[in-house]
C-alpha cells in the first residue's frame, strides 16, 4: 500500500506522524506510522495539521514542508549527515544546505530536530514526498498561516489548519446554542 504526503498528518501533544484511515464530518481515524501501527480515534480538542499543510518560514515567505523533505531526498537520499543529537551549528547548516533561505530569526534548533524526526518515519515508510498537483499550486495561498505551537514550545512550522480551527470549533459552538 502506497502512502502520500496528502494523507500524512501530525497530532498536536503527539509524537510521530499518522495515516489518515477514514475522515467525515464527525470523526477522525488515523494510524500511526511506527512498527507496530496503532489506530486512535482524533478527539475534537486534538489538532490535526497535514503535513502537506505545512511549511517552514524563509526570508521570502515560506516552502511547503513537502519540498523541502523533496529537498533532503534530492541531496542526501536516507542517510543524513546529521541526527537530533548533533549540535545547533550542525543542524542549523544542515537546514541551510537544503533550505538556504530559510529565515534564521523564526526557525530554531527543535524545528529541524522535527524535520530530521519526520523524515526519518516518512522515508522509513516509504512516503511519497510529491505534493498533488492542486496542493503544489495552492502552496503560495497557503503560505501565510499562523505559527503553531508544538507541546508548549514555539515553532516555525505553520499550518493553515490551526489557524482556521479555533474559529471553526467556536462557530459549531454557536450553532449548537
Amino acid at each position: 500500500m502506497s502512502i502520500e504526503i496528502k494523507d500524512v498528518v501530525a497530532l498536536t501533544g503527539s509524537p510521530g506522524l499518522y495515516r489518515i484511515v477514514k475522515a467525515d464530518d464527525k470523526a477522525i481515524v488515523v494510524e500511526s506510522l511506527a512498527e507496530k501501527p496503532k489506530r486512535q480515534l482524533v478527539k475534537g480538542n486534538m489538532l490535526v495539521s497535514k503535513i502537506a499543510d505545512i511549511s517552514i518560514y524563509t526570508d521570502d515567505e515560506s516552502e511547503a514542508l513537502p519540498m523541502v523533505f523533496q529537498r533532503i531526498r534530492e541531496k542526501y537520499g536516507q542517510e543524513l549527515p546529521v541526527t537530533k543529537k548533533s549540535s545547533r551549528d550542525e543542524l542549523m547548516n544542515f537546514l541551510g544546505e537544503v533550505l538556504p533561505n530559510y529565515d534564521r530569526e523564526r526557525v530554531y534548533p527543535s524545528n529541524v530536530k522535527k524535520l530530521l524526526s519526520w523524515y526519518k518515519i516518512l522515508t522509513d515508510f516509504e512516503v511519497d514526498l510529491s505534493m498533488p498537483e492542486k496542493e503544489a499550486d495552492d502552496e503560495g495561498a497557503e503560505a501565510h498561516a499562523e505559527t503553531a505551537e508544538d507541546a508548549g514550545e514555539q515553532t516555525a512550522v505553520t499550518a493553515k489548519k490551526e489557524a482556521e480551527a479555533p474559529e471553526e470549533k467556536s462557530e459549531e459552538k454557536s450553532a449548537k446554542k
